[in-house]
């Protein structure tokens, strides 16, 4: 799959990639990048302000991301597919929630 959404400032420089088992996270913190599986991910949030965010476990990852970028709104795409992938062939339920 390959899509990526990213984000940087002077400050912070984060990064969401999509693969096709899962999702890789940076953050900008000295660890480098978290990947985590579509299973692992409990809630997915795209926000008024357009940020993504998504849940795993007690932690919450946050990407701001641009409606105007067919890239953005692809990489969007594919992670709500893997998701509901994921879920389906386990027949478990998730949640997820575009406020207004």
């Amino acid at each position: 799959m390959g899509l990526t959404i990213t984000h940087s400032n002077l400050l912070t420089r984060r990064y969401l990639k999509i693969r096709k088992d899962g999702v890789k996270f940076y953050g900008g913190s000295f660890f480098g990048g978290r990947r985590f599986r579509f299973e692992e991910i409990d809630c997915v949030l795209l926000s008024a302000t357009h940020e993504l965010s998504f849940q795993v476990g007690q932690e919450v990852f946050t990407i701001a991301t641009r409606p105007d970028k067919p890239k953005h709104q692809q990489t969007v795409a594919a992670l709500l597919e893997g998701l509901e992938r994921s879920r389906s062939q386990k027949g478990a339920s998730w949640k997820y929630h575009f406020a207004p």
